[in-house]
């Protein structure tokens, strides 16, 4: 008869620890999945659909036409031509000037660089900064005049 209640406690003991095990595995895999789905959520992107660079004022203006994709918000803080980084930066999205993109906007970007002359057909690599860290790389198309963005 003792036997048999400690075969019984056994067992429990067992199954505790079998669902102590599960239970662990199944708030790993919560967690897991949980982080996932935020950090997806979280995800944004700046296109720079077109871009242009067009002698101003004794340097160089860029206008970069982009779309913002994903989901959240970016600040855009700056922009850099050639290594040479932007003395001023105006975004404009729908006819409104902002600094906060956030997923869904098509807007443009304006910057200008003083002493940085470019002649028409020349190749300049630029990329725009944002307040969170990332960078968007362009290629602008080097003219004499001012190039039209989509919806402009």
């Amino acid at each position: 008869w003792p036997l048999y209640t400690m075969r019984g406690a056994v067992v429990s003991i067992q199954v505790a620890i079998l669902m102590a095990v599960i239970l662990t595995i199944a708030i790993a895999v919560a967690g897991y999945l949980y982080t996932t789905f935020y950090s997806s959520l979280q995800y944004i992107y700046v296109a720079v659909t077109q871009a242009y660079a067009y002698p101003r004022d004794g340097g160089t203006e860029v206008k970069l036409c982009f779309m913002v994709g994903g989901s959240g918000g970016l600040k855009i803080v700056g922009a850099e031509l050639n290594g040479k980084e932007a003395s001023g930066v105006t975004v404009v999205v729908r006819g409104r000037e902002t600094s906060e993109v956030k997923a869904g906007d098509a807007g443009y970007v304006k910057a200008f660089f003083p002493g940085l002359q470019l002649a028409p057909g020349q190749m300049a690599v630029g990329r725009v900064a944002t307040l969170q860290g990332f960078s968007f790389l362009f290629t602008p198309q080097v003219s004499n005049t001012e190039g039209v963005c989509p919806g402009e």
